[in-house]
């Protein structure tokens, strides 16, 4: 498995690009690393489909965000997390609490949590949503995790920054970027939708900083002329909520114990912030998931409140996701009409 360490940086960027004029989008001018980022994407929709064979896909290697070292500082107090005005968009369909697996155990880490398989059909509402996301970055293919979230263009995947983008100075966008929604054992019972455009946040583009690893992608229609939500449905996206929740964690983990075959969910309640960037502290929750699950969604409720981003190398029972802030509005601000 490759493992990613991170030097978190803290200097400011000069000369970031603005943020886009989506309607609602916030826009604070002392917020840059909050400000939205994207890619065209020139790769024919086609020629991304034709590139990830069964063979590629299956040796896609799991990106693994594992830092070196303890978390920055933690603390349970949820008081200091909202950056700005509750916003939400809805679901396209009510949800009802994900039934827990039968015979799931706790598990019992530095923060108690359940983590099972996802037994019903995965082709079944709202495990559609949930995917593997497949691209290629420095001549290799990797594999992260995503949710299709609803909006107007019914276009949206939702991911970690560094699913979309390597982060930092000198990095790039990855290319032959896809989502495969229900993806179990190599089935791909809605195709594969390739990105026309990838998005993420300034703080992650420019600085690697992980209180902003969100990305997104607008993907293209299928060969019907079919959009994403209409086929899979969508999850609803929320920001700026309380971090004491308990959250539904989904991912394929693909580095050991896990093979990247299946859909896995984590449960745990907020457990602990972190302060790894500049941004507003990440959140931790209990969960085992390895490389392969980083991007996948945070749900409460059927809203996606975070994403699966970085782990410590002491805390393998511990996953950090970006807090939901004005970045994360902005973000979604910026692509729900692409």
């Amino acid at each position: 498995m490759r493992r990613i360490y991170v030097a978190l940086a803290a200097a400011l960027v000069v000369g970031m690009l603005p943020l886009a004029t989506s309607a609602g989008a916030v826009d604070r001018s002392d917020a840059r690393s909050e400000r939205a980022v994207s890619k065209q994407v020139r790769q024919p929709a086609k020629a991304v489909k034709r590139y990830w064979t069964k063979e590629r896909m299956r040796t896609a290697i799991p990106l693994d965000l594992t830092l070196a070292g303890s978390a920055q500082q933690q603390s349970q107090d949820a008081a200091a997390t909202s950056q700005g005005r509750p916003g939400s968009y809805a679901p396209t369909a009510p949800v009802a609490r994900p039934a827990r697996a039968a015979g799931a155990s706790q598990e019992l880490g530095p923060y108690p949590y359940y983590r099972y398989e996802v037994t019903a059909p995965y082709t079944s509402y709202p495990y559609s949503t949930h995917g593997k996301v497949f691209f290629s970055s420095g001549g290799l293919n990797y594999v992260c995790s995503g949710t299709a979230i609803n909006a107007e263009n019914k276009s949206v995947v939702w991911t970690a920054g560094h699913c979309v983008h390597g982060g930092g100075a000198g990095q790039t966008w990855h290319s032959n970027w896809a989502f495969v929604p229900a993806y179990k054992d190599g089935s791909r019972p809605f195709g594969t939708w390739s990105a026309r455009e990838l998005w993420s946040l300034n703080g992650w583009i420019y600085n690697a900083d992980l209180t902003y690893d969100l990305g997104a992608a607008v993907v293209y229609t299928n060969a019907w002329g079919q959009r994403l939500v209409d086929v899979v449905g969508g999850r609803g996206i929320t920001w700026n909520q309380s971090r004491n929740q308990y959250f539904y964690s989904h991912g394929y983990p693909a580095g050991w114990p896990f093979n990247g075959e299946r859909l896995i969910i984590c449960e745990s309640w907020f457990a602990a912030n972190d302060f790894p960037g500049s941004g507003p502290a990440t959140m931790a929750i209990g969960c085992d998931m390895t490389g392969g699950s980083s991007g996948g969604g945070w749900i409460v409720n059927g809203y996606t409140h975070s994403v699966n981003s970085y782990k410590y190398n002491n805390q393998p029972e511990v996953m950090y996701g970006p807090y939901h802030g004005d970045g994360a509005a902005n973000l979604f601000n910026s692509v729900r009409n692409r």
